[in-house]
């Protein structure tokens, strides 16, 4: 099956390529006004380096959000244009979700795991990996005050790292660590390569009503002050 996997929720859009459950290309760009722009570019780019077409691809995947509200949409209109156009299946998952994927296997339960996005101005949602959950509440923190809670080392991974190492850096402990830039994102191929196995046993998104995560529920979003 061949399968394209794009991300446009964080600050890196990046959109990959996998044919029977195997990662094949990965291309991505900085996030920036424009996106739609951005990601139909980049999904041709990474058809052409296969030498694909548009009416060969089989499936897509998507990170379905929290991130920036006007991509996030961008990236379910591009998915679910594609779909009624075609009839192929889509899927996806939040970003707390895809962070679980991404590290299974590379991080063990200790230390303690935090996957964090984006929310606005100072503003971060902070998911506990650790929770038994698989897609955790989150919890928003303020980076200029935060610390981690934990005595024991913690480990932040996830989109609200990427171009703010400096600042989640300065709230950290020695013990603490940041993961790599790069490997905070899985990247659109490891997407594609996921979306595989969950359109084969059936787990598919619904065009009809946008899955987006856009984050905090109601009752948290009264919390912070706009």
């Amino acid at each position: 099956m061949r399968i394209v996997g794009f991300d446009s929720t964080g600050p890196i859009i990046t959109v990959g390529l996998a044919e029977n459950g195997e990662p094949l290309t990965r291309v991505e760009a900085q996030a920036m006004r424009g996106t739609g722009g951005i990601l139909e570019r980049l999904i041709d780019e990474a058809l052409s380096a296969v030498g694909w077409d548009r009416a060969s691809v089989q499936g897509i995947a998507l990170v379905t959000g929290p991130g920036s509200l006007t991509a996030m949409r961008i990236g379910w209109a591009t998915a679910a244009g594609w779909s009624q156009a075609t009839g192929i299946p889509v899927t996806g998952w939040p970003v707390c979700v895809v962070c679980r994927l991404h590290l299974a296997g590379q991080v063990k339960d200790s230390p303690p795991v935090y996957c964090t996005t984006h929310y606005r101005g100072d503003t971060f949602l902070l998911y506990d990996l650790s929770s038994p959950e698989w897609a955790p509440r989150p919890e928003p923190i303020t980076l200029s005050s935060w610390t981690p809670q934990s005595p024991e080392p913690v480990f932040i991974t996830g989109p609200g790292i990427i171009g703010r190492r400096r600042e989640w850096s300065s709230r950290l402990r020695d013990s603490d660590s940041l993961a790599d830039e790069r490997e905070a994102i899985p990247g659109g191929d490891r997407l594609a390569a996921w979306g595989e196995v969950a359109i084969s046993r059936g787990d598919v998104l619904s065009i009809e009503g946008a899955p987006l995560d856009y984050g905090l529920p109601p009752d948290f979003k009264k919390l912070i002050a706009p």
